[in-house]
């Protein structure tokens, strides 16, 4: 759907504020942009009453209809998820596409999955999203799904042949997502092994993560100033001042209204990432959604199990400062933060000493219960302490103080030996 022109309708809500729907509308918009589609005309519609077969009323599909024969728009874009009914009804009163939150959204994320685990979720949620909405379109799971009207099917025999390769092919994507998982899985005891403090950059799309992970480590990350530039999960190590190697992974942003099949997609990138020892929240100054954008980070981490995390705010761009009231809010957060620029190169310093502080920060006293086979030994850090060992007949007991953040490693230990 790129390089189209479109006509957009965004919906208020009975009582919203006037920030919050302006909020929603240039968020929509950046989300239009980075798929190169023009806003050729905005209506802003207020919904009473959702209508189960057009969620707008009568009335307002006329004047849209009317205002996108006029401006020729090629499209038609609603802020909000439609069903394939709406989307069906719609397209019939306006004679165009109608594309929906979701599909804009799986554009995007279609458009920069370039590993094959992102490329494989996305297929998978374009598939779920595409199976109810098969009448009146030719299945190419290839073609990205946007402003071109599909061609009419052969019939019901068709569409339900249609709907069975779909589900072949959704199975055949679980089966090879099940295999990277178990990769993934494997990957993740090697890192346990090798007893690496590790950091996950996590933040609202557009925020500056891949920025921070380049400024820090001296990669060359994709950073580009478009929502959802990094899908797939990116881990460098990085050397602290004090000599102590770390790892810092870059995940995918968050956004408000993720579309549900999506967060599941991209829930194993996402869980591996927090399942590091601490998290960086980055957020960007520069957005006037700046505290909005905080709270949907901060939820999603709670969604995703991750609520006690050890956590540090980053606040990015303070050479872009939108207002300092949400600056002051974030602040108060009650997280530790550091005000950073990595355009003008200043915060990093104080960057790299919190995650030093972190990184060696806080020991607690766990006690693990293995094998008496005495393989346990060879497992424990060097830089852990033992208090006392007890042997049972059959297992040997182990009292030792480790940093806060390593006490899941040595509980999985118990847990497995």
């Amino acid at each position: 759907m790129n390089d189209e022109s479109a006509l957009l309708i965004t919906l208020i809500k009975p009582g919203e504020n006037t920030r919050n729907a302006y909020n929603r509308e240039m968020e929509i918009r950046s989300l239009l942009s980075t798929l190169k589609v023009r806003v050729v005309f905005h209506i802003p519609f207020t919904l009473r009453q959702e209508n189960p077969n057009t969620l707008i009323g009568p009335g307002q599909a006329e004047e849209a209809a009317r205002i996108a024969d006029e401006t020729g728009a090629e499209c038609v874009v609603i802020n909000a998820f439609i069903t394939a009914r709406m989307e069906k009804n719609l397209s019939l009163a306006f004679s165009l596409p109608v594309l929906d939150r979701e599909a804009v959204i799986l554009s995007i994320f279609s458009n920069n999955a370039h590993s094959k685990e992102a490329m494989l979720q996305i297929e998978k949620a374009k598939a779920e999203y595409l199976k109810p909405r098969l009448r009146g379109k030719t299945l190419n799971l290839e073609q990205q799904r946007g402003g071109v009207k599909g061609s009419r099917g052969a019939g019901e025999r068709m569409i339900e042949l249609d709907r069975r390769r779909l589900d072949q092919r959704i199975t055949y994507i679980d089966r090879e997502l099940e295999k990277i998982a178990r990769v993934r899985e494997t990957q993740k005891k090697e890192r346990l092994s090798g007893r690496i403090f590790s950091f996950a950059l996590v933040g609202y799309t557009n925020a500056g993560k891949s920025s921070i992970l380049n400024a820090l480590t001296g990669s060359d990350v994709l950073a580009e100033d478009k929502l959802f530039a990094t899908l797939d999960t990116t881990t460098r190590k990085l050397r602290l001042r004090n000599g102590e190697t770390v790892l810092i992974s870059d995940t995918v942003g968050f956004i408000e209204d993720l579309p549900h099949r999506l967060i599941s997609a991209f829930s194993s990138t996402l869980n591996e990432a927090l399942d590091a020892n601490a998290l960086i929240i980055v957020q960007d100054l520069e957005s006037p959604n700046s505290y909005s954008n905080f709270m949907t980070t901060v939820n999603t981490i709670e969604e995703l199990g991750a609520k006690d995390k050890i956590k540090l705010l980053v606040l990015n761009k303070m050479d872009a400062e939108y207002d300092d009231f949400n600056t002051m809010r974030l602040k108060k957060s009650g997280l530790p933060y550091v005000l950073t620029s990595v355009k003008e190169n200043r915060g990093l310093d104080e960057l790299l000493s919190k995650l030093e502080e972190i990184a060696t920060d806080g020991e607690v006293s766990i006690t693990v219960k293995a094998s008496p086979d005495g393989s346990i030994f060879s497992r424990i850090r060097k830089e852990d302490r033992i208090i006392n060992v007890t042997y049972e007949d059959d297992a040997v007991i182990i009292e030792l103080k480790t940093k806060k953040a390593f006490a899941p490693y040595y509980e999985s230990l118990s847990q497995h030996c």
